[in-house]
């Protein structure tokens, strides 16, 4: 293993430990608003590091988390929750990729940014409803509760999703001299787009 290998597996170890430390706290707005801060870890790994980083930090950072951290630990069901913060991963990093291969960062548009964040949202909301049905047949709990939440969760979700992004962008480019070094040619051209 060199020493770039190294450095990005401890980067991503950091990352999966503040994916932990973040998602512990939660910003609860009214009754149905719960904006949870790991989702910005998960975006910032997505943009900066690429798309297995952030897979990677998605799926054990979530696992952990639904372990953990979730009122019913490990379960049958676990691996259906650690889900749909893959797919986030994946989505947000699957678009970040392309613009990086043209030596771009999608931080630097920002209506396609927010566009990108916002419809992993709507997705992650779908599967979480999906999810949560699945949850209930296989644990046997009432799942006529989850078809009532659904509005009101796509709403929070998307609610959530531009607090993120905004939060994402400043922190994503206080964080860039992390980054290993053939990512930096296009966070300094966002840097530069910036000033």
């Amino acid at each position: 293993m060199g020493n770039n290998t190294i450095r990005r597996m401890c980067l991503d170890g950091v990352l999966v430990g503040l994916f932990l430390v973040l998602g512990l706290l939660r910003i609860r707005v009214g009754t149905f608003l719960e904006i949870g801060l790991g989702t910005i870890v998960i975006v910032i790994a997505a943009i900066s590091l690429g798309l297995w980083d952030a897979v990677a930090i998605a799926a054990l950072g979530e696992f952990m988390n639904q372990v953990f951290f979730s009122s019913y630990g490990l379960t049958p069901t676990t691996p259906l929750w650690v889900l749909p913060v893959v797919v986030r991963a994946l989505i947000i990093g699957v678009v970040a990729v392309l613009y990086r291969r043209k030596g771009d960062s999608l931080v630097k548009h920002k209506v396609l940014y927010f566009i990108t964040i916002l419809g992993a949202a709507l997705v992650i909301s779908g599967l979480d409803t999906a999810i949560l049905y699945l949850d209930g047949i296989i644990m046997g709990y009432p799942v006529a509760y989850t078809w009532a939440q659904t509005g009101i969760r796509f709403l929070t979700s998307q609610i959530t999703a531009i607090i993120v992004a905004i939060l994402t962008i400043p922190l994503h480019n206080a964080v860039s001299y992390l980054l290993p070094a053939k990512n930096k040619k296009a966070e300094a051209s966002d840097a530069s787009a910036q000033k």
